[in-house]
């Protein structure tokens, strides 16, 4: 019944108005070689709607997502000129005004691009480098880009800020998560993903959330992470991956069960009226976290593979005639985390600064040396805010959130005026 209901969907067509034509440039090529050229309206996990021309009758088909082998976009702008002898990718340090810049992506075959995203979230991963790397890869015809993850996890505010980035360029390709290692503040990205594929020894969960206490311990933050389950499961589901399974990574009482139905698994958090065959992914008072081996299993990730290169990839996930973008995206990675890092140091020590002039402030037995400190805060203040629009430029304006005695910039501009307003009555009326 399942099978019919997918042919159904597959085929389903409707013909619209007369009035206007049809773009013919983008081409979506399925598995079993047809083409449909013309204007892809929308594309999901699940299904890709695309206006066409059939035999003179312009119709907008809706085509099962599983059975598309590649889509090529054809209103992305593409350089004009190529260099086939070498095949180079051009830096990204190079002289924009003196550089001929090749053609990446030949006729019929998709350009991949791969992203590292290796280390801590927030430390050795920042957002900059994922948006300059899409960014790159939309003016060049990329078609497929591939994160590759290896990392224990992180500050969340940055995993928030990466997804924000990724929403901006769904569907002008197709974006993959390799898995070799996800865990904690790392699995947003995953689920933010087209698909995702898992090599051989990776795991992927756990991604409670802590806080750190009075005493510098960390401990389990409730609500936090009933928020953030609340906004990955909608995220999830979108691309149509479980949300029962995120809230199962994130909330130790979350529970997940399957059974099979029909030849597929079905998933439930609740153990009412399943039938005799279920099975426990994760049961309550624990978190989950999958193995490839497990993920597979239960159809959670769309495949593994033999191992971890992207020929690997390419050949477990259908992807026959492609080239690849080259180190470009590691080179985005590795140059912007730099700046990230010295941007972050920036404003710990101008936090620092300000704390230490606030205590001073409160310590000032004379006139002279409150007015200094309040000098002081109001310098500190003026460059918190100038990193903080750095911030905002560098793609990660919740850095903020990750530190603990944040300036709440709206208080203290007031405070500061009304007490330096206060020291100059005191001066007038004198001893």
């Amino acid at each position: 019944m399942k099978s019919v209901k997918l042919l159904k969907a597959a085929m389903l067509c409707a013909v619209i108005g007369a009035a206007g034509t049809i773009a013919i440039g983008d081409e979506v090529i399925m598995r079993d070689g047809k083409t449909y050229e013309g204007n892809v309206v929308s594309q999901t996990r699940r299904s890709v709607v695309i206006d066409t021309d059939i035999n003179g009758i312009k119709a907008r088909i809706t085509l099962d997502r599983r059975q598309v082998k590649s889509i090529i976009k054809g209103d992305i702008e593409r350089p004009k000129t190529v260099d086939s002898s070498t095949g180079s990718i051009p830096s990204i340090n190079a002289d924009k005004e003196t550089e001929t810049k090749p053609t990446l992506k030949r006729d019929g075959y998709n350009l991949i691009l791969e992203v590292p995203l290796k280390g801590t979230f927030g430390q050795d991963i920042y957002p900059l480098g994922v948006a300059n790397s899409l960014k790159w890869a939309k003016e060049n015809g990329v078609t497929d880009v591939v994160f590759r993850i290896n990392s224990g996890g992180g500050e969340v505010w940055c995993s928030m800020d990466m997804v924000e980035i990724m929403k901006e360029y769904r569907g002008t390709f197709k974006m993959h998560m390799l898995i070799e290692s996800a865990i904690s503040a790392s699995i947003w990205p995953a689920f933010n993903c087209d698909t995702i594929t898992m090599a051989p020894g990776s795991d992927f969960g756990g991604a409670v959330g802590y806080t750190q206490s009075a005493t510098g311990s960390a401990e389990v933050d409730l609500k936090m992470n009933s928020i953030m389950s609340a906004k990955l499961e909608t995220a999830a589901d979108a691309n149509g991956h479980s949300g029962y399974l995120v809230r199962a990574m994130i909330l130790s009482k979350a529970s997940i069960y399957a059974y099979q139905e029909g030849g597929e698994w079905v998933f439930s958090d609740s153990l009412n009226n399943l039938p005799s065959n279920y099975e426990t992914i994760d049961g309550p008072d624990s978190v989950l976290t999958l193995t490839a081996k497990r993920a597979i299993k239960y159809g959670i990730v769309d495949a593994m593979t033999d191992g971890r290169t992207l020929e690997e990839f390419a050949k477990v996930r259908g992807i026959e005639n492609w080239d690849s973008a080259g180190d470009i995206g590691a080179e985005f990675v590795e140059r912007d985390v730099k700046k990230c890092k010295k941007l972050r140091a920036d404003l710990q020590a101008s936090i620092k600064s300000f704390q230490a002039n606030i205590r001073y402030l409160n310590d000032a037995k004379y006139i002279s040396s409150a007015g200094s400190a309040l000098q002081g805060m109001r310098k500190n203040l003026g460059k918190y805010k100038r990193l903080m629009k750095k911030a905002q430029s560098y793609e990660m304006p919740s850095i903020i959130d990750s530190m603990e005695d944040a300036i709440d910039v709206p208080y203290w501009e007031t405070e500061i005026e009304e007490r330096m307003a206060d020291l100059r009555r005191t001066r007038k009326r004198g001893p």
